[in-house]
């Protein structure tokens, strides 16, 4: 039996859900935001079509002093005007790439700010915030405290020094080692939360615990060298009023905003009910699409998966376990880190002329290209490369291995009813393939069958993996596999019998990878079903084996019908 046909007989519903980082609407949104989305999409697609009730959140982080100063740049009237137009660029995109989240949550929402003091009381109620004097570097950009260990002075040259050589060049610019962002040195009198306390219970999770807490297992080990590297000092966790005014006061002091990455992260729990439903034994309906399911909040925060790129794995892996620790709340499920995206191999920049337009992408390929694209040249824990060249590439592969595999068996010539009708449901295809075919064909045709049957258990190790290079690999091995069967076998010169065999099989792959790539590219797949007319309510996993579905194809062969895909040039650059 099918990993989806157990699923689907279980008492009850399982639950998933899936979050990308909020992301900070102080400029449109790039590639790493889509990136991060699509991740998120796919995998809350690919839990649904299991069966699963799914959740999946994401947002935009709208306080802080960046935000702040954009808006003053930008000459708006206030934050507020800024982030209210800024942040309809992220769900505009998201719109274009056809992600279906649950929830798009903003920081401004009522109800996040409620729960962002509730976690502030929380934690200063079990006394694990207190008020203090802070001397340090700053980083605006990022929004953080750096120790002096991670800090050098790039000089007028370009060479970098220690902050405690002599001969520091005072018109020097100072950076952190981090982000590379520039810090300056301040004092100011902030609350400080005491992270120093949760060290080694951090690192007890990590190793003993719950192994797969960060995933994949090279940034666990980088948080492990962190955390044993040397000891973790306190953390400011807020910023005098005086110089932050875009931001959630402090409960018991409006002269103090809480720091912008504690209220940031809160945003996962507001958007699943808040603190109060999650240490509570209610309920809470949840609606995504046309489904309504009714869960506890706390089901849905055990089963919580966050995705999040490398650069900000510190404030998801040790300061947000410590916050919920402090505050006695459970921790998510899993943090999933991935990497960036490089344009020609280096770093997009606007002074380099190498940032990539996402929305630009799509309008011109299509959105479903571009997400097979991302997905199809990416790994966790390397950094992607776009090349628009090969973003073409891609569209003219799904257009001829995909497309017109499913084109050649729906020609006049062929009857694929016919075929469906007299192959569908049998179970002795091997015994069928050794009467019809030579030694070679059928030895080809027994190798898809089961790797068909195969798929689901394949792609779901893949996709609960984030390794979608991998599940999309697969699927173009099965797809020239598929392609050399049809051109070895040559239906159009053999019997009915055989011809009908083989049409029938190289369907048959194609229809089981159109609703595996469901979650991948939603549209093209359903496109590609519609051409072989599967009927909408046999697209889920159930009908995911060889011969499972036999009520298809009827009008397949007529003339007149639309291709799924087209070619188009490559986009000339203005």
């Amino acid at each position: 039996m099918s990993l989806g046909r157990l699923i689907a007989k279980g008492s009850k519903r399982p639950v998933f859900h899936i979050t990308t980082p909020i992301f900070y609407p102080n400029a449109k949104p790039h590639l790493g935001h889509l990136y991060s989305s699509l991740l998120c999409d796919t995998t809350r697609r690919w839990y649904e079509l299991l069966g699963y009730d799914t959740l999946f959140t994401t947002g935009t982080d709208e306080h802080g002093l960046k935000i702040q100063l954009a808006s003053e740049k930008n000459k708006f009237s206030s934050p507020k005007d800024f982030v209210d137009v800024l942040y309809r660029e992220f769900t505009k995109l998201d719109q274009q790439a056809n992600i279906k989240y649950s929830r798009f949550i903003r920081t401004t929402d009522p109800d996040h700010i409620e729960n962002v003091k509730k976690l502030w009381t929380l934690c200063w109620e079990k006394n694990f915030i207190y008020k203090g004097t802070h001397n340090g570097w700053y980083s605006v950009s990022d929004e953080t405290f750096y120790p002096d260990s991670k800090i050098v002075q790039v000089t007028k040259d370009g060479h970098e020094i220690s902050i405690n050589n002599p001969n520091i060049d005072k018109l020097g610019k100072f950076i952190n080692t981090e982000t590379r962002n520039e810090v300056i040195f301040q004092s100011e009198t902030n609350y400080f939360f005491k992270l120093s306390h949760f060290r080694d219970q951090l690192v007890k999770l990590i190793e003993q615990d719950d192994p797969n807490f960060i995933f994949p297992p090279s940034r666990a080990r980088q948080i492990l060298r962190e955390l044993k590297g040397s000891p973790l000092t306190d953390l400011s966790v807020s910023r005098p009023s005086s110089r932050i005014k875009w931001g959630i006061d402090v409960p018991q002091d409006p002269t103090q905003k809480i720091y912008v990455w504690f209220d940031a992260l809160c945003n996962y729990i507001t958007s699943i009910g808040g603190i109060d439903a999650i240490l509570s034994d209610s309920t809470a309906m949840v609606r995504h699409g046309s489904v309504t399911s009714i869960h506890q909040p706390a089901q849905w925060w055990q089963n919580t998966t966050h995705v999040i790129g490398k650069d900000i794995i510190k404030f998801h892996t040790i300061y947000w376990p410590s916050f919920l620790l402090a505050a006695g709340l459970p921790l998510p499920k899993q943090v999933v880190v991935h990497s960036h995206w490089l344009s020609g191999g280096v770093k997009m920049s606007k002074s380099l002329g190498n940032v990539v337009d996402p929305e630009e992408m799509i309008q011109y390929y299509g959105s479903d290209t571009m997400r097979w694209f991302l997905l199809e040249n990416s790994q966790l824990d390397i950094d992607g490369d776009f090349n628009e060249k090969r973003l073409h590439a891609t569209r003219e592969q799904l257009v001829s291995k995909w497309g017109n595999l499913i084109n050649r068996c729906c020609a006049k010539k062929f009857d694929l009813h016919r075929a469906v009708d007299t192959f569908a449901g049998k179970t002795t295809y091997a015994e069928i393939a050794t009467e019809l075919l030579n030694e070679q064909q059928r030895d080809l045709f027994v190798k898809l069958m089961e790797q068909s049957n195969d798929l689901v258990e394949v792609f779901h190790e893949k996709f609960t993996k984030f390794h979608t290079n991998g599940a999309l690999k697969v699927a173009w091995n099965l797809l020239n596999d598929t392609n050399q069967f049809v051109q070895i076998s040559e239906p159009w010169s053999k019997s009915e019998s055989t011809q009908d065999f083989v049409i029938f099989t190289a369907i048959e792959v194609s229809r089981i990878l159109s609703i595996l790539c469901q979650p991948v590219i939603p549209e093209l797949s359903n496109s590609f079903l519609n051409r072989i007319d599967i009927s909408l309510n046999r697209r889920t996993i159930d009908y995911a084996k060889f011969g499972f579905d036999h009520e298809y194809g009827g009008d397949a062969n007529k003339r007149g019908r639309d291709v799924p895909l087209k070619r188009i040039p490559y986009r000339i650059s203005v």
